[in-house]
């Protein structure tokens, strides 16, 4: 059989298979890479008819692989990887800048591969230009087994390890970072691959410094592109966490002026009752008392900003037959800015509240706040009952919503916000009670 397609396809046979098989690889483990990606409408219809085109380009690298390996391969290659983009252009709705890195972390996959798969032949003493076989003699069915089996493993393993569950918006400097490293990557590889081949010649030792230094190439490419992605990701994060932050320093703004004005109505509330109270019976006069008491507050704590969310909280929690106690000294976290503050306080007690709404015993549906100074460090401490099970993810209890892109940012932005003081955030659980810990050794900023 191979002696038919050998004749059939004269020299070009060989590079033939081999090319067939690195697209098919190629194709592989990109859509591998791209399984987070959002598919275009008719996805599998557009794949059916992009495949075809596949051929014809197969069949030009193959045939110029064999006549020119050198400069005309690395231009052939820069079609055939623009001929990717523009499928995956036409495939998913991605950004260009997402797709770019799709091509660039297949690329790379696929030179570590290539180049692995020539040092395990170099390493039975076979040349890789002469020959894909690790044996001394040629059986064609079992050295393409075995050539389709380590391409395909390999290529499977990377992919699997450098994909991403998720997709992440990516801001203008970062899409322009992106652009040159993908396009830097891409002409690197191509005069790599182009010019490598002509400075080998038969030195053994050159042709595996090459091929190693290919492989530490690839794999250094994979994890830049790994790393862009995280500070993408990261980067996401904090900018979703400083307009939280905003948006918090606006309500604590409103609430402010909110509870001024209550506080004025319900002093002229009280002087109405006491010039009517001859009017009135003494029950009627204590559920008056009463209902203005929820309203009213003398809450005093050192801190405007505490007492602000403790007037909001206590609201709440006489709605939802919550139990608040707090004891602190909010003196002690002057040092913090009040936009900060506030948003540090209000996520953290927000917590406690929410876990507490879901504990259907009236003794359990408490929560405990203690600020102060403990051996010279301020520290927050929030303790409340829970039922739900905690999902733990980076050192954070992760949040019980099903909308995980609009929710979970509050536990990150405390922590981000407490290591902005060279403070500490931590957490443990006993039994059915969660404990908040927030410390900052040191206050003087």
């Amino acid at each position: 059989m191979s002696t038919f397609i050998f004749d059939f396809l004269g020299i070009e046979s060989k590079q033939l298979i081999i090319r067939t098989s690195s697209l098919v690889e190629f194709i592989f483990y990109t859509l591998i890479l791209t399984l987070p990606f959002q598919k275009t409408k008719n996805f599998g219809l557009k794949l059916c008819i992009i495949l075809p085109f596949t051929l014809p380009l197969i069949l030009l690298v193959a045939s110029i692989n064999s006549l020119h390996p050198y400069l005309l391969t690395g231009i052939v290659n820069i079609f055939m990887y623009l001929f990717v983009l523009a499928a995956l252009c036409i495939l998913f709705k991605e950004a260009l800048s997402e797709l770019l890195l799709c091509l660039v972390g297949g690329i790379a996959i696929q030179m570590i591969v290539g180049r692995l798969y020539e040092l395990l032949i170099l390493m039975v003493k076979n040349n890789p230009y002469e020959t894909h076989s690790f044996f001394r003699d040629t059986v064609p069915l079992r050295d393409w087994t075995i050539y389709f089996l380590v391409h395909f493993s390999l290529s499977l393993i990377l992919a699997l390890i450098f994909r991403r569950k998720e997709v992440h918006e990516h801001d203008r400097s970062n899409q322009k970072l992106i652009f040159f490293f993908s396009l830097s990557f891409i002409l690197v590889t191509v005069l790599l691959n182009s010019f490598s081949r002509s400075f080998e010649g038969n030195n053994d030792t050159l042709v595996f410094i090459i091929r190693a230094f290919s492989i530490l190439y690839g794999l250094l490419t994979l994890l830049l592109r790994t790393r862009i992605l995280e500070a993408s990701k990261l980067k996401r994060e904090l900018l979703i966490m400083d307009e939280l932050i905003y948006s918090e320093k606006k309500q604590f703004d409103n609430m402010k002026s909110e509870i001024e004005i209550i506080n004025m109505k319900c002093h002229d509330l009280r002087q109405q009752l006491s010039n009517i109270s001859y009017k009135l019976t003494i029950q009627e006069i204590e559920a008056l008392n009463a209902a203005i008491e929820v309203y009213d507050t003398n809450i005093k704590t050192g801190s405007d900003i505490l007492d602000v969310i403790l007037y909001k909280k206590k609201l709440f929690c006489e709605k939802n037959q919550i139990d608040m106690t707090c004891m602190a000294d909010g003196q002690c976290l002057s040092f913090i800015s009040p936009s900060h503050l506030y948003s540090l306080l209000s996520n953290a007690i927000e917590n406690a509240l929410e876990a507490v709404q879901s504990v259907t015993d009236e003794k359990k549906r408490t929560i405990s706040i203690w600020i102060g100074k403990e051996n010279g460090i301020t520290a927050i401490h929030v303790t409340n009952y829970f039922n739900a099970e905690l999902v733990i993810i980076d050192n954070l209890p992760q949040t019980s919503k099903k909308d995980k892109n609009h929710h979970g940012y509050g536990m990150k932005s405390m922590r981000h916000i407490a290591q902005q003081y060279n403070g500490t955030l931590s957490f443990h659980t006993e039994d059915d009670i969660f404990f908040l810990h927030i410390y900052f050794p040191n206050t003087k900023l």
